[in-house]
């Protein structure tokens, strides 16, 4: 019982052993799992891009993380929108800007305003009266704008530029530490007064930088996002946002408010916030630039002044001294938000002429004085096109680089005055970086990869959308032997005039992200023409064409319906303006309807004697007139009714007793009957799509081409970054191993007079040749320099490095076999497990070891200290790994197990039941009684395993029940059961 009883506390010290080291291991995984989860949760990012005009600012918002802005190289948070070209070299940003003044020509800026519109644009027309050096061109093989950034070399689009800057975005957002690979998503800000071109235009850029746009956001609209994140109004709290930018003005009237939403089907609703944009207006031509280039025409005339010795010549027709005044203009700008005056110097302008002059605010604001008037008119044009007046708002934000200026916050103080309102202007949101983090919000609540706080967002389009419907050109065959193609119109019936439609199919303010569906009655296949309405909000020099489509596969279907007597098919086209405020046709179809007769069975009502045939068609005739009553263009008359309801079956009852009594009587009949039915045939039809409009979109082939051109140039600016990385590192080490060899206590001891002569002659020969023929080397060339360079000296400073490692590796190994061998003696008492030949085995191995030193020092010792070593101190550590791996896995050896002999237990009672006689034998004892003692012990032995089954049995119930209990109770419980 002892034994069993130990056996069980074993198992149960086992159990819990167990369950502790599961309930470690668990915790430990968890650690683990905890501590990689922010690689997972880091793995999407979604940026929001605000382009701007002069910078760029770039948000990011990821799992796990909170919305932020990313900064650029130089640690800012907002980057300049313009790229250099300089011998091959892309520079961006600040590094651009650097050298803008001493190389405007190659130096594109402004590339956003430019896209998708003609050189007759209002706003294109403006870049070059304020002297850009790049002058963009109509290029008929793209059909849209080109600079020609290097005479007959570099000829670049607005989308391919603005490509790079979306580029460089990645890179820096890359630099900031998101994956590269997780950067792919993205939202795009825009203008309010952008068009579809000019917003497909900005989206072909994104996928030549191989973006994902998730959405196109206003500016405006993402600043009243930001602005709106955290708010729930219980009541409408409308809001002007008033943003001066750098190239233009806009004013948006925003409502906010809150509403009940679900975030699943079965959720609960919940109270969230929301916004509405009500209208907009717009400057276009009114920002931070127009200012300075008021001040940059002050700036030109003081110089022209200056240079009276040439009066025919003006400054003004050269591109760096403009471009000094024009970064001089800004500068004087800032400085005069805050003071009333400012001297003004600029060194050498042109021809070794300077500057110096000084500038008052009084001054700027004589300026300026037109556009300080313009400055209020789009406040009160938004709060027209809102149908709201100055005292329904309850506040008004400042928003934009352009607002800071003190002049322009008191022409809209003025203006609010003049109404009698006591509205403060407000800036409590970030005004730079509001848009930018606007859209990172909303990329993210439009996104299904992450989960954030809903707000409500309704936005509009200002610009009324129409159709034209005609009759689609066919081609047919021409030329000299039918060779070639010439397309026709189909005839028209003669007296006819040729068949056309017009429809507005989204008005001014239509909301976006709606659908509208035109339906119209033809035979033919159609062109269907998109393009705005006339408006006094388009700017000058907009493309009114959007998009043509030719619809075809009307006329096949007609011809199929009119061989089996149809009438012409109804043509339905379906109409989206998405939420990034593009208009496509989403759906083209056509249908036919057609009354067919149909075998339907019909239950009607019977009673019990037998009725006649005819009977019952009347009644199913009166059933199938009474089911096709909405079809009849008169309704019945009482007279026609009654006579309807002839039979039995309808009667009315005058009791309730009689009417029961006939429903007894009644029994139903199924009859079949014929009936009329719409069937409606449809046919999906082929949409073409194609542009006529001067400006158009990039086309998939151009896309490819301006794609395969910036891989290009992707590629080279690694190259050129490779080519400095190899010279950087022949120059340092150059200077590296020159200390060395001179500086460097023990280097006599390791090299010759020879070797070192060389060495430093070997760096001077590289010296010579990085600053003479190592500046137009390429990248194998001055790798293999550097290859040449570094051998040598390589090696000496690895003997060097050997001279005190070695014996340190030597003095580490004899420890380690020392250690070995104590561990052997000390395994004799602690581990009889591991026999005399396996520690014998091990002290076998250490006597090698300690022999394969002896040998190494001897070799060692016979060479002279400037010859390359026998042995390295990296080799030497790992001589002990086969010793380690043979010791590893003797520890793991187990020990023997205990020997025990079996023993039984017999109990038998007495007849007086008071006392107890116990037999124990062996198992050879009780063969050898089992032979003497014949039947007799027979049933003995059977009796004592019918007692020991008994006992086992007794056993397994008391583990059961009794579990963890003392010994005393279990001996007890065993032995009363026994």
């Amino acid at each position: 019982y002892k034994q069993t009883h130990n056996n069980n506390n074993n198992n149960n010290n086992s159990n819990k052993m167990s369950l502790l080291w599961w309930n470690t291991t668990m915790f430990l995984l968890s650690i683990i799992v905890l501590l990689q989860q922010p690689l997972e949760t880091n793995a999407k990012a979604i940026l929001g891009i605000d382009l701007g005009s002069n910078f760029m600012k770039v948000a990011l918002v990821q799992r796990s993380a909170p919305l932020e802005i990313v900064t650029n190289m130089h640690s800012k948070r907002k980057t300049e929108q313009m790229v250099m070209f300089d011998r091959g070299t892309r520079l961006y940003g600040a590094d651009a800007k650097a050298l803008l003044a001493r190389k405007p020509q190659v130096t594109p800026t402004h590339m956003s305003v430019m896209l998708g519109r003609s050189d007759q644009h209002t706003n294109v027309q403006v870049l070059t009266e304020r002297h850009n050096p790049i002058k963009p061109y109509y290029n008929e093989t793209r059909h849209g704008l080109a600079m020609e950034v290097v005479k007959d070399s570099l000829t670049f689009t607005p989308e391919e530029l603005v490509a790079m800057v979306l580029e460089h975005a990645k890179l820096f957002t890359t630099a900031f530490g998101v994956a590269e690979t997780s950067i792919k998503d993205c939202v795009l800000t825009v203008p309010a007064f952008a068009t579809q071109l000019e917003r497909k235009a900005l989206l072909d850029a994104a996928a030549m930088a191989d973006f994902n746009v998730l959405a196109l956001l206003e500016e405006n609209t993402a600043a009243a996002l930001h602005f709106g994140i955290d708010r729930i109004d219980d009541e409408p709290y409308t809001v002007v946002f008033y943003n001066m930018g750098a190239s233009g003005l806009q004013v948006s009237v925003v409502k906010f408010h809150s509403y009940d939403h679900k975030d699943s089907k079965f959720g609960k609703s919940r109270k969230v916030g929301g916004f509405e944009v009500l209208g907009k207006a717009w400057d276009s031509t009114l920002g931070g630039n127009a200012f300075d280039q008021r001040i940059v025409q002050f700036l030109a005339d003081s110089f022209n002044a200056k240079w009276s010795q040439h009066p025919e010549k003006d400054v003004r027709n050269y591109a760096k001294p403009m471009m000094k005044m024009r970064m001089e203009a800004n500068k004087i700008k800032h400085v005069l938000s805050a003071n009333n005056e400012m001297p003004i110097y600029m060194d050498s302008v042109h021809d070794d002429i300077s500057l110096q002059t000084s500038l008052s605010r009084t001054q700027l604001k004589e300026l300026c004085k037109d556009l300080l008037d313009r400055a209020a008119a789009p406040i009160t044009s938004a709060l027209q096109h809102a149908n709201v007046t100055l005292a329904e708002v309850d506040a008004i934000e400042l928003i934009g680089g352009g607002m800071r200026v003190p002049l322009v916050q008191d022409e809209i103080k003025k203006a609010l005055a003049a109404e009698e309102s006591k509205l403060v202007l407000g800036m409590h949101i970030n005004s730079d970086e509001s848009m930018a983090l606007g859209a990172a919000f909303h990329g993210a609540n439009i996104s299904t990869a992450f989960k954030v706080r809903q707000v409500g967002l309704t936005d509009m389009s200002p610009f009324a959308i129409q159709i034209s419907l005609s009759n689609m050109a066919v081609m047919t065959e021409g030329g000299l032997f039918g060779i070639g193609k010439k397309e026709e119109v189909p005839e028209e019936t003669p007296g006819e005039e040729p068949w056309g439609k017009k429809a507005t199919v989204f008005k001014t303010s239509t909301k976006l992200g709606v659908k509208k569906t035109i339906a119209f009655t033809h035979d033919k296949d159609v062109t269907c023409a998109v393009s705005y309405q006339e408006s006094d909000l388009l700017p000058e020099g907009t493309e009114m064409s959007l998009e043509n489509y030719n619809i075809s596969g009307v006329a096949k279907f007609a011809k199929e319906m009119s061989d089996k007597g149809l009438g012409k098919p109804k043509v339905s086209l379906q109409f989206e303006l998405s939420s990034s405020g593009i208009t496509k046709l989403t759906k083209a179809e056509a249908a036919v309807e057609e009354i067919i007769m149909v075998e339907e069975e019909v239950e009607v009502n019977a009673t019990e004697t037998n009725e006649t045939e005819d009977a019952a068609a009347d009644d199913a005739a009166d059933a199938n007139a009474a089911a096709n009553a909405d079809n009849e263009t008169a309704p019945a008359t009482d007279e026609e009714a009654t006579a309807n309801a002839t039979t039995e079956d309808n009667a009315t009852a005058t009791t309730n007793e009689t009417k029961k009594e006939d429903e007894k009587k009644q029994k139903k009949k199924t009859i079949k009957v014929e009936r009329e039915k719409k069937k409606v045939h449809k046919r999906a039809l082929d949409v073409t799509i194609f542009s006529v409009g001067k400006i158009r979109p990039t086309t998939p082939e151009l896309l490819e081409e301006s794609k395969s051109k910036l891989q290009y140039l992707t590629l080279k600016d690694k190259e050129r970054l490779m080519l400095e990385e190899a010279r950087n590192k022949v120059e340092s080490y150059i200077y590296h191993i020159k200390g060395k060899m001179n500086d460097e206590e023990d280097i006599n001891k390791v090299s010759t007079e020879e070797q070192r002569e060389a060495v430093i002659t070997l760096a001077n020969d590289a010296e010579d040749w990085l600053y003479g023929d190592g500046y137009s080397a390429d990248l194998p060339t001055t790798e293999a320099k550097y290859t040449e360079l570094s051998t040598p000296g390589e090696a000496i400073l690895f003997r060097l490095k050997e001279l005190t490692a070695r014996p340190a590796a030597f003095s580490a190994l004899r420890q380690k076999l020392t250690k070995i061998e104590d561990l052997m003696t000390k395994w004799e008492t602690t581990m009889p497990q591991v026999s005399a030949e396996e520690r014998t085995e091990v002290l076998g191995h250490v006597e090698d070891i300690r022999k394969w030193i002896s040998d190494k020092e001897e070799a060692q010792g016979a060479l002279a200290p400037h010859e390359d070593p026998v042995v390295v101190s990296a080799e030497i550590p790992t001589q002990t790994k086969r010793i380690e791996s043979l010791v590893s896995r003797l520890s793991r050896k187990p020990k023997p197990k205990p020997v025990v002999n079996e023993t039984k237990t017999t109990s038998s009672n007495s007849t007086d039941g008071n006392e107890t006689e116990t037999t124990t034998a062996t198992e050879e004892e009780k063969k050898e009684e089992a032979k003497e003692e014949g039947e007799e012990t027979t049933t003995t032995t059977d009796a004592k395993e019918e007692g020991e089954e008994k006992k086992e049995e007794a056993k397994e119930e008391a583990t059961e029940e009794e579990g963890n209990k003392e010994a005393t109770t279990d001996e007890e419980k065993i032995g009363e059961e026994l």
